[in-house]
């Protein structure tokens, strides 16, 4: 089992810099109801950037205890992840050109 320290995305640049982008755009539409959702759609954000760090690391197959090759769990994982945030993203009335200028392609 790998025992390095796992990066906590929840104190990175992008996630305050996505947090704060998407809290201002609800204020600016009067929507600012949405706040609870922002922080629902940040959780999966995380899941997914956790996600994308282990597939990365182990990548798209692994071995699992019987040595045979077998598809890495995170892949089919982060497809639904991607899926619940695309949702949540357009229920909020958000358009991906919104944040173009929060300067973070890991928006979606």
């Amino acid at each position: 089992m790998d025992q390095r320290k796992a990066k906590n995305f929840r104190q990175s640049k992008s996630f305050r810099v996505l947090k704060r982008a998407m809290l201002e755009n609800l204020s600016e539409r009067g929507q600012a109801v949405y706040a609870d959702k922002v922080e629902e759609y940040l959780d999966f954000w995380v899941l997914q950037q956790e996600l994308k760090a282990d597939i990365a690391r182990r990548g798209l197959t692994v071995t699992d205890d019987r040595g045979r090759q077998t598809e890495n769990r995170s892949v089919s994982l982060a497809v639904q992840v991607s899926r619940q945030m695309m949702a949540l993203f357009n229920a909020m009335g958000f358009k991906t050109s919104d944040f173009v200028e929060a300067g973070d392609g890991d928006v979606l």
